[in-house]
C-alpha cells in the first residue's frame, strides 16, 4: 500500500462491548429457555439470533480504504461501497452513538459523515480518524 491506497481500520469503543456482550447473552438465554420450553421456536429463533449477531460483530471487520479513484467502504463481511471522489460533497466529524445513515461502519462515538451524491450519507468510525479526514481532504482538493 503506497501512497496511492491507504487502508484505515474500523475504531470500536469499549461502551460498544459493553452494550454488545450483555446483549448477546440475553439473547442466547432466551433461545436456549424457549428452546427448552417449545423446540418449535427454536425454528424461529435460531435466525434471527444468526442475522442479530451477523449485525453486531459484522462492524468489527470493517474497514476504509482510499484508492486512487475513490473511496472503498468495506461495512463487513458482505457489504461495500465503492464513492468516487467526483461525488464526495463533503465530510463532517460528529460525535453521537446514532448515525443519520442507515448503512455505517460505526461501533464508537466518533465517526465522520461522508455526504455524496445529493442527499446520501454514510457514516465511519476509523481508528486514525484525523489522518483519514485530512487524506479524504487532499484527495478531494486534487479532483
Amino acid at each position: 500500500m503506497g501512497e496511492l491506497m491507504r487502508k484505515y481500520r474500523a475504531q470500536v469503543d469499549r461502551l460498544f462491548f459493553f452494550i454488545f456482550i450483555p446483549l448477546l447473552l440475553i439473547l442466547l438465554s432466551v433461545t436456549v429457555v424457549l428452546g427448552v420450553l417449545d423446540s418449535v421456536t427454536l425454528f424461529w429463533l435460531l435466525p434471527i439470533d444468526i442475522f442479530t449477531l451477523y449485525f453486531l460483530i459484522s462492524p468489527l471487520f470493517g474497514y476504509c480504504e482510499l484508492r486512487e479513484e475513490g473511496l472503498f467502504i468495506r461495512y463487513g463481511f458482505i457489504i461495500t461501497r465503492y464513492i468516487p471522489y467526483e461525488k464526495i460533497r463533503g465530510i463532517e466529524e460528529k460525535r453521537a452513538f446514532y448515525t443519520n445513515s442507515m448503512l455505517s461502519l460505526k461501533c464508537a462515538f466518533s465517526h465522520i459523515d461522508i455526504k455524496y451524491n445529493l442527499y446520501d450519507v454514510t457514516s465511519v468510525g476509523v481508528r486514525d480518524r484525523d489522518s483519514f479526514a485530512s487524506s479524504l481532504l487532499q484527495r478531494l482538493s486534487n479532483k
